[in-house]
């Protein structure tokens, strides 16, 4: 290990990944590897041969138990999305009813807001197109996480 600037490596750290590292001197990791770790690692569960328990015959790999909990949770993101893009399409409906309301039958008002009926006019295909993209916003989620998970 020679470093260029005279200054040692840091003995912490691999020196291939330090300031000054021209490829002499590879030595072995300083830490030894455990052949079996004591403690499970992080995030997984203690195995039943830790627990004193019999060892099941076909051992559940991570990916599974990950694709387990991946479809029993819901992403309550997505679920708010989709409720908010049915109530988008609902209101832009209703928005029109309440437009064309004063027009309906043969008794038609006279002293109608023509500039509310204009802002009604405005609102109703805008909330339905947003409606309409959110939900598509959200299959398309929906797509790239069932593409995940294949």
């Amino acid at each position: 290990m020679t470093a260029k600037s005279g200054d040692e490596f840091d003995p912490r750290f691999d020196p291939a990944f330090q300031r000054g590292f021209d490829g002499e001197g590879l030595r072995a990791p300083s830490r030894p590897v455990d052949a079996a770790p004591t403690a499970p690692p992080i995030g997984l569960p203690p195995t039943p041969a830790s627990a004193g328990e019999a060892v099941p015959s076909t051992p559940q790999t991570t990916d599974a138990a990950a694709d387990d909990d991946r479809q029993t949770r819901r992403n309550p993101f997505l679920i708010a999305l989709a409720v908010v893009s049915v109530a988008l399409v609902v209101a832009g409906v209703w928005i029109i009813q309440i437009a064309r309301a004063p027009f309906d039958g043969t008794n038609a008002a006279a002293n109608v807001d023509f500039v509310f009926l204009q802002i009604l006019g405005g609102l109703a295909p805008a909330a339905i197109a947003l409606g309409v993209a959110t939900a598509i916003g959200i299959v398309f989620v929906l797509a790239v996480d069932w593409q995940k998970r294949r």
